[in-house]
């Protein structure tokens, strides 16, 4: 935390400095995430590694009010050349970077330059996967908890290159060459290549991903390809949407299937309410250690307090083998009820 600080302070003076010279501009925005929430199977606070909640990404503590992130962004457009610097501390960067070696990098969620070539827009260094309907940052969903595909069925991000360009009329196109799933520096001499194509109106938004490439650190034997799709539809105050995702590792000959669907309507003053329900088939356990079949069904109540995001949420998890923890923090339940409050401040 300490380092964290330090460095903080010093990209701050930093940008501070170089602003007050005329050039570039340099934005910075950033949020804090805090939440409390009871797991009503009521693991011990030391099971599974401190992970009571299982199956969740970051909302993983039950019984106690919980530091999930703090994050900074600067950010420089590219005249000619910008950068997007993103600073994280908490337990999401810690869990973000769970790859082994990868928790030396936690304080770096993201750290790229921008340039233009052509009608191109290409980023150079670390970035968030494109992958999925939703992000690392809560405040960003329209629940607080992450979907079961969002856990399993994608990666968080990568380091390499990429190019996005615009064609008109809505429709978009990106491709990147990056090291892998979750890894900033290269672990098995291999590179997953990635293609994107994209939709967006007043009311629909749609992107098609696929990312393919060997993952295994020896021997490298088979690609991993996962296909995402992202699909959003919004009417006045309602919003639908569904993420689908179709996942193989021949390296480990195994299969995996995730989806998710939205449902947010917007409510007077601010306030929102949210539904989802989804859904992963980890038909061979590659993903979460079980060959098992997992749902979830979320409502999320959310209120604006200030310049924060106030959210109540209760979800209901269920797999069709003993998977979630009980008392003594052994894996005998097949389901798991929880009820979360969370606070996030963003400036």
């Amino acid at each position: 935390m300490r380092r964290f600080s330090l460095c903080v302070m010093c990209v701050l003076w930093g940008a501070v400095a170089v602003h007050t010279q005329g050039t570039p501009k340099v934005e910075v925005s950033g949020l804090l995430d805090v939440y409390a929430g009871y797991n009503l199977n009521n693991p011990p606070s030391d099971a599974n590694g401190t992970n009571q909640n299982v199956v969740r990404a970051f909302d993983q503590r039950s019984g106690s009010l919980s530091l999930s992130l703090l994050e900074v962004t600067l950010k420089s457009q590219p005249e000619p050349v910008g950068f997007t610097l993103t600073l994280t501390a908490g337990k999401t960067a810690d869990l973000v970077h769970y790859s082994p070696g990868e928790d030396r990098f936690k304080l770096l969620q993201q750290a790229f330059l921008t340039t233009s070539v052509g009608n191109w827009t290409v980023d150079v260094g670390k970035f968030v996967t494109a992958l999925g309907a939703e992000v690392i940052e809560s405040s960003a969903n329209d629940n607080y908890s992450r979907s079961l595909p969002f856990v399993y069925a994608i990666p968080f991000y990568h380091t390499g290159i990429r190019a996005s360009t615009s064609l008109g009329a809505g429709w978009g196109l990106q491709a990147m060459l990056v090291n892998g799933w979750d890894v900033t520096e290269d672990n098995n001499g291999k590179k997953s290549l990635h293609l994107a194509a994209s939709y967006s109106s007043d009311r629909l938004s749609f992107i098609q991903n696929v990312i393919t490439g060997d993952e295994a650190i020896a021997p490298a034997s088979g690609a991993r390809t996962v296909w995402d799709t992202v699909l959003f539809y919004t009417l006045g105050a309602d919003k639908v949407g569904v993420n689908f995702d179709y996942g193989e590792d021949r390296s480990a000959s195994a299969k995996w299937l995730g989806y998710a669907v939205y449902y947010r309507r917007a409510l007077p003053r601010g306030r929102a309410i949210a539904l989802r329900y989804s859904y992963m088939d980890d038909k061979d356990g590659f993903r979460t250690g079980v060959a098992q079949k997992l749902s979830e069904f979320t409502i999320t109540y959310e209120y604006p307090l200030g310049s924060s995001v106030s959210r109540f949420e209760v979800r209901m998890d269920r797999s069709n083998q003993p998977f979630f923890l009980d008392e003594a923090g052994a894996a005998t339940k097949k389901q798991q009820f929880t009820v979360m409050y969370s606070q996030v401040y963003r400036f």
